[in-house]
């Protein structure tokens, strides 16, 4: 993965082990091997572990991390987003709207989603706009030449990405172990500024 934005410019590698939709594991790693995050989910509980600011905390449900370039999505869909669905789904009791290639729908929070779809069935891009259609997307995604583009207007932020391996689990990945020494609290103030003394 490649990163651009307000922070700077970086690259870090991502393991995905996706046992289900709903027990995942990823990981991910500075260019010389460096741990930098990671996130343990198992039916909708998950643990997250930031090891360059020695910080972990427990969810349930849905998490939005700030902590993460990857949009302002919660870590339940980060499996989607990375192997290129589109990272939300219709709001419940609503259908989505075909228009030919592409596809529409709003979500449970009210934000619109437009897909386009290829051949097969796989998405070759989408975009989210928050509130009604209409407006311009804040968040774009779209594939060209093996890679994957997210795009985040509002953040400044732009990740791009391309699947360099991939191999079938042979069993559910083993719980991530805290280490020591790492700062808990709660998930969603993490990121706050800290008091001063």
């Amino acid at each position: 993965m490649n990163y651009s934005g307000p922070e700077g410019e970086g690259s870090f590698r991502v393991t995905l082990r996706l046992a289900s939709p709903v027990r995942y594991q990823l990981q991910a790693v500075d260019p010389v091997g460096r741990a930098l995050w990671g996130v343990d989910v198992s039916s909708e509980q998950g643990v997250w572990l930031d090891h360059r600011n020695k910080l972990t905390c427990s969810f349930q449900g849905a998490f939005d991390v700030s902590g993460i370039p990857l949009g302002p999505f919660p870590l339940l869909s980060l499996p989607s987003l990375l192997i290129g669905r589109v990272p939300a789904s219709p709001a419940e009791g609503t259908e989505p709207e075909r228009h030919g290639q592409e596809v529409g729908f709003e979500d449970g929070a009210g934000r619109h989603w437009t897909a386009e779809m290829g051949e097969g069935g796989t998405v070759d891009g989408w975009n989210l706009r928050d509130g009604r259609e209409g407006g311009q997307p804040s968040v774009w995604f779209m594939r060209r030449d093996n890679w994957a583009y997210l795009s985040d207007r509002s953040r400044g932020v732009q990740v791009r990405w391309r699947e360099v391996l991939r191999e079938n689990l042979d069993k559910e990945p083993e719980p991530l172990v805290r280490p020591s020494g790492y700062r808990e609290g709660s998930c969603r103030d993490l990121y706050s500024p800290r008091p001063g003394p």
